[in-house]
């Protein structure tokens, strides 16, 4: 992270790319960031080397280097997004993979 003072506009290093995101005031993005169609609140920040996509972060966050959150389509319809639920040969003997989720995704 670089160390200037932060202000009403959002502080995004030259090597991070943002696109179709709202920032709020007093924010920053660090180098080498991939922030796509998101929202990140006032006073948050997010450190170097993170993918970001369609999600929203509130005020007062603090997002670790190497992060990603969103990177794929996840069953939001489902009572749980786990592995588990759509990989199930990984997990049980004589389980088969949910084709239908992977057509979808």
């Amino acid at each position: 992270m670089r160390h200037e003072r932060l202000g009403l506009e959002p502080l995004i290093d030259p090597t991070a790319n943002v696109s179709d995101s709202v920032l709020g005031r007093f924010t920053e993005i660090g180098a080498r960031t991939s922030f796509a169609a998101s929202t990140l609140g006032d006073y948050s920040y997010v450190v170097n080397d993170s993918e970001i996509i369609y999600t929203d972060i509130g005020k007062f966050c603090s997002i670790a280097a190497h992060s990603r959150i969103n990177p794929g389509n996840h069953p939001m319809q489902r009572a749980s997004q786990s592995h588990f639920t759509y990989r199930a040969s990984a997990y049980f003997e004589d389980a088969t993979d949910d084709a239908d989720f992977f057509a979808w995704r």
